[in-house]
């Protein structure tokens, strides 16, 4: 699919866009193209990296699982981008490239806490189809130990990667690198 938008590069930046670039790349160790899609609307740009910073950087949750959710959620939606840059995300995170393949292929043989694969396949299923959520699933969460807090960081991390897969999408934004 070709790109339907022009990112924004740095050195085209003017200066509100300029000193975002800097937040981003204090963050993120560089401008992903996600930011540069976003710079033709400099306010959208703050707000998404505020909610990004909100949702990954801020709670109870570990980092991994988070990161874990965003590629489940991104495969789940079909977001190229998404399951990339969080896969990459993952790698930084030490996550064996094993586990973050069993994200995408099926969760029954991920080594990782039951606790996480039950939060897992709950995003898997909000992202596929949010209607297909029932009261079941929700007190599943409870029965892990989660409180009302963690239910709402889950859902928050979900549907973060849900919209900014849709924008990703929408607009064929390339992954960083192609």
């Amino acid at each position: 699919m070709n790109q339907r938008l022009r990112l924004i590069e740095p050195n085209e930046a003017n200066a509100e866009v300029a000193e975002l670039y800097r937040l981003v790349e204090d963050r993120f160790g560089g401008i992903p193209n996600l930011f540069k899609a976003l710079a033709h609307k400099p306010g959208i740009l703050a707000a998404t990296l505020q909610g990004v910073e909100q949702v990954m950087a801020e709670g109870d949750l570990d980092r991994s699982l988070k990161e874990m959710i965003a590629v489940v959620v991104a495969d789940a939606r079909g977001c190229a981008y998404c399951v990339g840059a969080h896969s990459m995300a993952l790698r930084r995170l030490g996550v064996p490239d094993e586990t973050i393949a069993l994200l995408s292929q099926g969760l029954d043989d991920a080594p990782l806490p039951a606790r996480w694969i039950e939060m897992l396949r709950f995003a898997r299923k909000a992202a596929e189809d949010v209607h297909s959520v029932g009261d079941a699933d929700v007190a599943r969460l409870w029965t892990l130990g989660l409180d009302e807090a963690a239910v709402v960081e889950v859902a928050s991390v979900i549907q973060l990667f849900v919209s900014l897969s849709f924008f990703l999408d929408l607009l064929a934004v390339p992954l960083d690198g192609e």
